[in-house]
């Protein structure tokens, strides 16, 4: 899949944690230095029932990190290893489909 983020293209990828090393302690991680997006498939010791929920969560975690990069705030954050704060990441990902709702019914996209 191709993603349009602030002017740059991205690619989405799902791949297995067995033939990705970088997927072996992640469900997914961004590589800004190729502009890819990659989310982990399903492990067979993954005892979550709703894996698709999962996914998409984590997708859009790693999408609102694929902003922060083309914004140029990629490595400014508190996260010393990772240039961002992982709860605020978190945050925005989980909370946007719910903020879309509101700013829907307000009319106000």
């Amino acid at each position: 899949m191709k993603l349009n983020i602030l002017g740059s293209d991205w690619t989405v990828e799902y791949r297995n944690a067995d033939a990705d090393p970088l997927l072996k302690e992640d469900d997914g991680y961004t590589d800004p230095s190729v502009r890819l997006i990659v989310i982990a498939n399903k492990r067979e010791d993954c005892s979550i029932q709703d894996y698709k929920y999962m996914q998409r969560e984590n997708l859009r975690h790693e999408i609102v990190h694929a902003f922060l990069f083309e914004s140029g705030l990629g490595f400014n954050l508190e996260h010393i290893e990772f240039g961002h704060e992982e709860t605020m990441i978190d945050w925005i990902a989980i909370q946007f489909p719910k903020i879309l709702e509101v700013f829907k019914e307000a009319d106000c996209l």
